[in-house]
């Protein structure tokens, strides 16, 4: 959690530098965050307190009906400076943003094999053309474990999550993420409410299934039942990547030269991201890092 934290805390200064571009605007605010029951014990949640002590996040155990009258939660976690964005809306504003400042994306070209020739890595291959770099980046998620050498599809596989959008309504209200068993409610500037999201080991599989969208509404309305009424105006699947041990990859490869991994990063990596961006440039650039990295190698023991 040390690296979500490291993220998010870098949240408010990456974004305003995004809105300095003159880019898509992400929808970043501070909603706060309500996890009900997130302990069974009183060990778990000095554990907690101890975690958000030591990255400085205000908390208070309460009942969650100092803030739903509807939900009869009595040791409920409220974290009141949890921010919230867009992430659809964040990756076209990046987008733009790296388009200004002259970098090319090349879309729809999916990297087949890296290129490496004495130990070191001389570029991709694609489709359509090899592209020659004396630094590569591997973060293809769940896709990372047929690219690098020394990882396999065990190592790093997809893990999908299935999640709905309800559409805008002036009357759903939330204003709150809401968590519980694993299920959360967050809310978008537009009123519209974002609900997910499912963990399902189902290899490459993208398909959405009615009974995990009848899951995710019936528990959706549990939380807030403002959105009985509210129609789903779309619901989608990811592929996020998973580890063995959950813990994500974040290093140089240890054989390769110029080949660097960012991925594994599971259900944090929106608010891991910031973190990991600035890591990545200063291992790539050989300045000290935020953080010790021994944890996040490629070639540590795997528990299974």
């Amino acid at each position: 959690m040390r690296l979500a934290a490291a993220g998010m805390a870098r949240y408010p200064a990456f974004i305003s530098e995004l809105l300095d571009t003159q880019t898509t605007d992400p929808e970043f605010f501070t909603s706060g965050m309500l996890i009900l029951d997130p302990v069974d014990n009183a060990h778990d949640a000095n554990a907690i307190s101890a975690w958000a002590e030591q990255y400085t996040y205000p908390h208070q155990w309460q009942a969650a009906e100092d803030h739903f009258p509807h939900l009869p939660h009595d040791n409920s976690l409220w974290l009141p400076q949890i921010n919230t964005v867009r992430n659809p809306r964040l990756l076209r504003a990046l987008i733009e943003a790296v388009r200004q400042a002259d970098v090319t994306i090349l879309e729809y070209q999916p990297a087949r094999e890296l290129r490496v020739a004495q130990q070191r890595v001389i570029g991709v291959r694609c489709d359509s053309a090899t592209h020659h770099a004396e630094h590569v980046i591997v973060t293809a998620g769940a896709w990372s474990g047929s690219l690098v050498p020394g990882l396999s599809p065990a190592h790093i596989f997809p893990i999908r999550g299935q999640m709905i959008r309800f559409d805008t309504a002036p009357s759903a209200g939330l204003k709150t993420i809401l968590l519980d068993e694993g299920i959360y409610l967050i809310p978008r500037q537009d009123g519209s409410v974002v609900v997910g999201s499912t963990v399902e080991h189902v290899g490459f599989d993208k398909h959405n299934t009615e009974e995990a969208i009848h899951h995710l509404h019936r528990k959706a309305v549990e939380l807030w039942p403002n959105l009985a009424h509210t129609p789903i105006a779309q619901q989608w699947s990811g592929l996020r990547p998973g580890t063995q041990d959950e813990i994500p990859y974040l290093a140089a490869h240890p054989d390769i030269a110029g080949l660097w991994i960012g991925t594994g990063f599971y259900r944090n990596g929106l608010a891991m991201a910031p973190a990991v961006a600035e890591i990545m440039a200063d291992l790539i650039q050989g300045r000290p890092t935020m953080m010790d990295l021994h944890d996040y190698r490629i070639d540590r023991p795997t528990p299974f």
